[in-house]
């Protein structure tokens, strides 16, 4: 035993043979392990952010490319940059923005201002509204170009997921209730057998273009989760539109308490005879749905501080702390006959812009919160400026 141990008996405990063949089993084992670790899920996420009375929804593909669709108004600007710090997004891979309306842009040139963006994607509709003008402005003083959103054009932003431009119409619709709505980017997200659809603004003349002109594929216009347009104003989300999306989930993004009555209890009544699940940032807050390796989307709720109540339109970002007097001077009396109805204007008294009385945003106001206005120049006596809607 001695000589066995002289001579390096493998036997010799720890250090011979035993303890080579443990060792490489060891090893092996570890190998193994390492080798039958389950891989790393990949996720798709889709969050509707509570920014009030507007739009802004944020896409993290499964490579981790992120996608802003809209801005939301001036005064949700706030909460839209701290949910984008909150999540981690250190740049952004695209803008969509879907029309230059200001509850959709507001937020847009803090954002480029404060983090990276890599491209950005208009509808190309024309537009004088100044919030919008600024924006182009300060998207070419910082080198972003610009591109016009090409119904058709697929996006690829990772591990086989896809945008599909399917609007705005080519050419663009006109004589709708409001042109600048009619013609949003309107976006399918897909990957892995889950799907979702941003609207924008989109009106029931959209909304007939898109179901004459689906997307290619089987699945045609078909959206598990829907982006509802017009914050479930009572216009859009027409039942023939509903039917072909067949939407399961629906997010409804509008603000506490707004003055137009979003979401309106008939596009609710529509979407829920569909069978959809409707969620509301107005009630619930931030509002994310998220597909693991392609499963099911699940849709998580995170409160949020309810942001300020908006208005709509191209005026100035800031509200004023009480509604500015009717009129400072003399004003013609009103006609005796009823005006048509082209004529007089209205605003609400927590806005700053009017409106033609058939205006989609004022038919929206509440009653309780409606100043009627004789002539254009007395409405613009009051301190308020034209709404981006109809441009009275």
């Amino acid at each position: 035993m001695q000589a066995d141990a002289d001579n390096g008996s493998p036997c010799q405990s720890g250090f011979g043979y035993r303890g080579f063949v443990q060792q490489r089993v060891f090893w092996f084992l570890c190998l193994l392990g390492l080798l039958c670790q389950p891989a790393l899920a990949t996720e798709l996420s889709v969050t509707s952010i509570s920014v009030g009375q507007g739009d802004a929804a944020l896409i993290v593909s499964p490579t981790g490319k992120t996608i802003l669709v809209d801005g939301g108004p001036p005064e949700g600007t706030e909460r839209l940059i701290q949910t984008l710090k909150r999540r981690q997004v250190s740049s952004l891979d695209l803008i969509v923005l879907t029309h230059p309306h200001l509850d959709h842009l507001g937020g847009l040139g803090q954002v480029v201002q404060t983090l990276p963006v890599r491209a950005f994607l208009d509808a190309g509709y024309p537009s004088t509204s100044p919030p919008y003008a600024a924006l182009m402005k300060l998207l070419s003083a910082r080198g972003i170009a610009v591109k016009n959103a090409t119904a058709g054009r697929n996006i690829d932003i990772g591990d086989g997921a896809t945008l599909t431009l399917i609007g705005p119409p080519s050419p663009f619709l006109a004589n709708t209730r409001s042109d600048v709505n009619a013609n949003s980017v309107v976006v399918r997200l897909s990957w892995r057998g889950r799907t979702a659809l941003f609207t924008g603004d989109s009106e029931p003349e959209t909304e007939q273009f898109l179901i004459s002109h689906p997307p290619a594929g089987a699945d045609g216009l078909r959206a598990e989760l829907l982006k509802v347009a017009h914050h479930g104003g009572r216009y859009s989300s027409t039942d023939a539109f509903l039917r072909a999306v067949s939407p399961k989930l629906a997010f409804i993004s509008a603000g506490p308490g707004n003055d137009y009555g979003h979401p309106t209890a008939e596009a609710m009544g529509r979407i829920a005879a569909v069978g959809a699940t409707i969620y509301r940032t107005d009630l619930q807050g931030d509002l994310t749905a998220v597909s693991q390796d392609g499963q099911p989307w699940v849709v998580k709720v995170e409160a949020a501080p309810a942001v300020m109540k908006a208005h709509h339109g191209s005026g100035p970002s800031k509200l004023p702390e009480t509604p500015a007097p009717a009129q400072s001077t003399p004003q013609p009396p009103v006609p005796t006959t009823p005006p048509a109805a082209e004529e007089g204007y209205v605003a609400s008294k927590n806005s700053q812009v009017f409106h033609t009385r058939r205006c989609p945003s004022a038919e929206r106001i509440l009653p309780a919160n409606r100043i009627s206005f004789p002539t254009r120049a007395a409405a613009i006596q009051s301190g308020r400026q034209p709404g981006g809607d109809c441009k009275p």
